[in-house]
């Protein structure tokens, strides 16, 4: 079976998987995003010894863990921050490692990014009035990344010329860049016509086709710019075609947060 082929058969089985357990929601929802949380971690954290950083592994799992507990049980999400916060001082303080400061810094950014992303993802979910519009959020959030990155990959592939950021990206064009625009619209679509009838209407998250153009891809360069410095091709091979966790989910990880200060304040 080819490399595209795999791809495609993966992303059949996964993409109405992921959907359903969005559906079903709850904890079996929240301890499904904390593994994902935890796997993006630990790809992270091998790109980063890769370059010889050594962040601490325990440290940053332990953080996301009480971060996660803070979106789930919100009348301690100060507390949640405060202690993670904390642990990664006292972390820090106890550590007589050489390149120390190194060594925080990465630990530091292998916890608030995957952070930034997996707790949106369980933040939008709760969001709404009730649990069906918690769902239709984060299928607009799905579809507008999948629906950019199709469209983003087939006009960059057969009408791309102009390179957009070869030191991170070589095969990224700003004719795919803007192809993307119209995969974000199409995906928002997709996700009215898909979600419950009264809780998504084109004039309330057009904005957002802009907004998710622009950020998505910002995503996938983050991510790209790990593998380039790490110096490898994929996060991880956990995913047959599709690399690794982060691989998945780079766009997303900057999108949903994006999202739900949307749907927090103009929703």
């Amino acid at each position: 079976m080819s490399e595209l082929a795999k791809r495609v058969a993966v992303a059949a089985i996964a993409a109405p998987l992921f959907i359903a357990i969005i559906w079903v929601g709850g904890y079996f929802f929240i301890g499904f995003m904390l593994l994902v949380g935890l796997l993006i971690q630990r790809e992270m954290i091998r790109l980063m010894d890769l370059q010889g950083f050594r962040p601490n592994a325990t440290v940053a799992y332990i953080s996301m863990v009480i971060l996660s507990a803070g979106v789930v049980f919100q009348e301690y999400l100060a507390a949640s921050f405060i202690g993670a916060a904390v642990i990664q001082i006292i972390a820090d303080t106890l550590d007589n490692r050489r390149r120390e400061m190194y060594r925080t810094m990465s630990t530091f950014y292998c916890t608030i990014y995957p952070a930034l992303g997996v707790l949106s993802f369980m933040a939008l979910r709760m969001s709404g009035y009730t649990e069906s519009a918690g769902f239709a959020y984060l299928l607009v959030l799905l579809f507008m990344i999948w629906g950019n990155d199709s469209l983003a990959f087939f006009v960059g592939k057969n009408f791309g010329k102009r390179l957009m950021a070869p030191a991170l990206s070589p095969k990224k064009t700003w004719e795919g860049f803007v192809g993307g625009f119209a995969g974000s619209a199409l995906g928002l679509w997709v996700a009215i016509e898909l979600a419950p009838d009264g809780y998504l209407s084109f004039n309330t998250f057009w904005p957002l086709i802009i907004i998710i153009s622009l950020v998505g891809p910002v995503g996938d360069l983050a991510a790209s710019k790990l593998k380039r410095a790490a110096g490898v091709k994929d996060t991880s091979n956990l995913i047959p075609g599709h690399g690794g966790v982060l691989d998945r989910f780079d766009s997303l990880l900057l999108s949903a947060p994006v999202l739900f200060l949307y749907v927090r304040y103009f929703i």
